[in-house]
């Protein structure tokens, strides 16, 4: 009688692969469900009007109309309101970074009394629902003169304005970095401006173009803030003058979807590039402190 032929038994690298294989495989499926979106946002804005009518049968566009693209953009004063959002993009990223970084420092590295319990009420201003405050915010601006113009959209941003969240994470990553490094700079003679700038700052940069990135993206698609304070359609930003377009072109699916590929493409390819570094910054910023 012949005994059993035994199965050689896979070894610990031999399982390793095969699971990272089926991780892989799992990956990449989910992957579609992701990407699916976009591509019938692509698709939709190369159609004919003819081609929309379809639906699902006609998932891919015979003939490209890469003219939509064009007729997007001339439609509505598309550059005029990619202007406006670029100046309150660049003004509000560069406000929260200096706020949210010289505020986190002063959390983290300087000693002054009552500094933790400040703390908390920073971080209590987080529950606080935008609703809540908008008519207050909106008579004071309106008692400031300030409705009609871009400065209750940036201004704020100089001075903490909705920047709790950063404050929080630029503390955490200030608070991982050395006590020696600030110790042996205080006797050297450098003061808390110098050791800001000159050893803070240049070590702080994955966690800096983290807050720079998610301040970019919250900035270009607020549609709420520029709604209440921009009456004025020239200081209209990309995201009111989309709203505009789809009142004016609501039945045009493929221009709309052209007109919001276009918007929506800075910060696809701002996160395609600088995806290294953000990741670098959340992972820093999570573990430090």
């Amino acid at each position: 009688m012949t005994e059993p032929v035994k199965k050689p038994k896979l070894t610990k690298k031999q399982k390793r692969r095969i699971k990272a294989a089926i991780l892989h495989v799992v990956l990449i499926i989910a992957s579609f469900g992701f990407v699916f979106p976009f591509l019938w946002m692509l698709f939709t804005a190369l159609k004919t009007p003819a081609e929309l009518l379809q639906g699902f049968q006609q998932f891919f566009p015979s003939d490209p109309q890469w003219g939509n693209f064009v007729k997007a953009v001339t439609s509505i004063p598309f550059f005029m309101y990619l202007k406006n959002s670029l100046i309150i993009v660049v003004l509000v990223v560069t406000g929260t970074l200096f706020s949210a970084t010289t505020a986190a420092y002063a959390f983290a590295k300087l000693r002054w009394k009552g500094r933790d319990k400040w703390f908390l009420v920073m971080l209590a201003t987080m529950m606080i629902p935008i609703q809540v405050i908008l008519i207050p915010t909106y008579i004071m601006y309106s008692y400031l003169g300030w409705l009609s113009t871009r400065l209750p959209l940036i201004v704020p941003a100089f001075f903490g304005g909705g920047a709790a969240f950063y404050i929080f994470l630029l503390r955490q990553f200030f608070k991982g970095i050395p006590k020696e490094l600030t110790e042996s700079a205080i006797i050297d003679g450098a003061n808390h401006l110098q050791i800001f700038f000159k050893i803070m700052l240049p070590l702080s940069k994955p966690a800096l173009l983290t807050v720079a990135l998610f301040t970019f993206m919250a900035t270009w698609n607020d549609y709420f803030g520029p709604l209440i304070f921009l009456s004025n359609p020239d200081h209209w930003t990309l995201a009111i003058g989309l709203r505009s377009f789809q009142t004016q072109f609501g039945g045009r699916y493929d221009l709309m979807m052209a007109a919001s590929i276009l918007i929506m493409l800075p910060t696809l390819l701002l996160f395609f590039f600088a995806q290294k570094s953000f990741i670098e910054g959340i992972t820093f910023t999570g573990i430090k402190g």
